[in-house]
């Protein structure tokens, strides 16, 4: 069991410094004392003691721990020390994927939700304050009224981030997406957001992206989707965003998007008994 500023430091970790955490526990060791001694690690490989260990101990559980560390998959991991059998277990605590909806409008709604349902920590962004609240987002984890460009200055992104601009108006999206772009020239590639999708008529992105050429030289613009979705039809603000989430679950998920029944080439070689009719 954690003791209570073990747990405030596991919950700042994720929440606060959106870093993901394994909280190893000693489940082997010659000397009974220390079985069950906890300690939390991060991928820079400080980690915070419960105390039971010594400082050899914790170097040598580092260690022995930081290569399953960036697989990020609770396993049991098995070392000496000391010519010592020791085994310990790897329980992660993962940051949940960021989805940031820019605007509080119809289809924001099920962006929302869809984004809470499927595991993503959702914010949603607008500066009207009769839209940005929690009465009409209450499955968001947190709404914030704001100006767009305000929002953008200073948020926190990664490549862990999903953003989605929906605002009431195209050009409340583009200045969004200015300033995104500005914020991630600053930045090496694969820290970059893995998603930007902006709504909007294929006439419109073009002459969009058309000036972001110009204005953004460096940025090759392979985590911008305009217009925004996978291509179902969508017509109702629920059906858009379907549309969107499953473009976005694609990205993360690094998958074609195509149908599960593609990967059966053909149904013409099956043959089925003709049912006879009595």
């Amino acid at each position: 069991m954690l003791d209570e500023q073990m747990y405030a430091e596991l919950l700042k970790s994720i929440k606060d410094r959106q870093e993901d955490v394994a909280l190893i526990t000693v489940t082997k060791h010659p000397d009974d004392a220390i079985i069950g001694a906890k300690l939390l690690l991060r991928e820079d490989g400080i980690l915070m003691s419960d105390g039971a260990c010594s400082d050899g101990l914790q170097t040598a559980i580092i260690n022995s721990t930081l290569l399953a560390f960036k697989k990020g998959r609770s396993k049991t991991v098995q070392f000496e020390y000391e010519q010592l059998p020791i085994e310990c277990y790897m329980e992660f605590f993962l940051v949940p994927p960021r989805l940031i909806v820019a605007g509080a409008g119809h289809v924001s709604e099920p962006v929302a939700e869809i984004g809470k349902m499927t595991g993503f920590h959702v914010t949603v962004i607008d500066d009207r304050p009769e839209f940005a609240n929690k009465e009409r987002f209450p499955m968001a984890d947190e709404v914030v009224c704001s100006p767009y460009i305000k929002f953008f200055k200073s948020i926190h992104i990664t490549s862990n981030t999903f953003i989605v601009l929906l605002t009431r108006g195209h050009k409340f999206d583009v200045v969004s997406l200015q300033e995104l772009l500005r914020r991630e020239e600053e930045i090496e590639q694969e820290q970059r957001t893995a998603y930007i999708g902006m709504i909007g008529s294929r006439r419109r992105i073009s002459g969009v992206f058309e000036q972001l050429k110009d204005e953004f030289s460096e940025h090759n613009f392979t985590n911008i989707y305009s217009p925004v979705g996978l291509d179902i039809g969508g017509q109702t603000p629920a059906e858009i965003a379907v549309s969107i989430m499953a473009e976005i679950l694609k990205v993360k998920n690094g998958r074609s998007g195509n149908s599960l029944k593609e990967k059966i080439s053909s149904y013409s070689h099956l043959k089925f008994r003709e049912r006879v009719k009595k």
